[in-house]
């Protein structure tokens, strides 16, 4: 579907508009609190710009737009299986979602909030990849504050498993000196290490590789020198905290040196939180970021 006909059947005059974007088609939100632009490639949230601030995600300058390659930055959708598939490593990483290409379901606006649903269902090459037939949407809410949620159902006539992530990036000064709160007593999987470990500090630091896994279901709080960073999420067990560090990150084409100013914390069903959802059951994976 091209912009024209998506702005006649779902744009909101001064609210929501579709426009190119790269490879793909992005809707532009627009509340009286903040702006956001989603990509329909991925339904990837790529922006969130609160009135008079900074864009509170980041997108890597360096990110490539190409059909089968995701997008370094903003929220992917990590669906329906997290990190590499746990079977077939020829699969795509992180699962399909996030480089496949959703259909707008539905758009909405109030006078405090706009929102957009995108849908993805299962056909012939989802069938390939992973054989279960779903629906998944993903419903992204713009108001003071940003809510995406990913809702799964099965329609399918067995059960089936998924593992997801909604792997937020978030613009930061400087990997360096942020730190990261809510995460105090908490046992987490090191996947730098593959080693276990149990959080003491009130708040965490970088400036070193990150990729940690915390069994939480709480609220986390990101402490920059320009704001605070609130991350909020529901139906989820853990929260995953991710910076490359620099040895990795000049190894990925789509970062190299924008790693200083990004830190991932992912609302996630991962580990011993994956979800078995029953035929004609649902789950919905959701963050609120303020």
């Amino acid at each position: 579907m091209n912009p024209e006909l998506l702005n006649k059947q779902f744009g909101i005059a001064g609210k929501i508009t579709f426009q190119p974007f790269e490879h793909s088609i992005a809707a532009e939100l627009q509340s009286k609190f903040a702006t956001a632009k989603v990509s329909l490639y991925g339904a990837h949230v790529l922006s969130f710009i609160p009135k008079d601030q900074d864009d509170v995600l980041f997108v890597s300058p360096k990110a490539i737009y190409k059909d089968e390659k995701a997008i370094r930055g903003g929220i992917p959708v990590c669906w329906p299986w997290f990190g590499p598939h746990p079977v077939d490593s020829s699969l795509p990483s992180h699962g399909f979602a996030r480089i496949s290409n959703w259909a707008v379901i539905n758009t909405s606006a109030s006078d405090e909030e706009v929102s957009i649903e995108l849908g993805l269902t299962s056909n012939a090459e989802t069938m390939r990849l992973w054989p279960y037939q779903f629906e998944a949407s993903l419903l992204i809410k713009l108001s003071k504050e940003l809510t995406v949620e990913l809702t799964t159902r099965n329609s399918d006539n067995k059960p089936f498993e998924v593992s997801a992530a909604l792997h937020s990036y978030f613009n930061i000064s400087d990997i360096d000196t942020v730190t990261l709160e809510g995460l105090s007593g908490v046992n987490y999987l090191d996947d730098v290490t593959n080693a276990n470990g149990h959080q003491t500090a009130k708040l965490l630091s970088f400036g070193q590789r990150t990729d940690r896994r915390y069994r939480t279901s709480g609220k986390a709080i990101i402490h920059d020198s320009k704001r605070d960073i609130s991350v909020k999420k529901s139906g989820s067990g853990i929260t995953v905290v991710w910076n490359p560090g620099a040895e990795l990150a000049m190894q990925m084409g789509d970062l190299a040196e924008h790693y200083k100013n990004m830190l991932c914390v992912e609302a996630a069903n991962s580990l011993d939180d994956t979800i078995v959802i029953q035929p004609g059951m649902s789950h919905t994976l959701a963050t609120t970021i303020s």
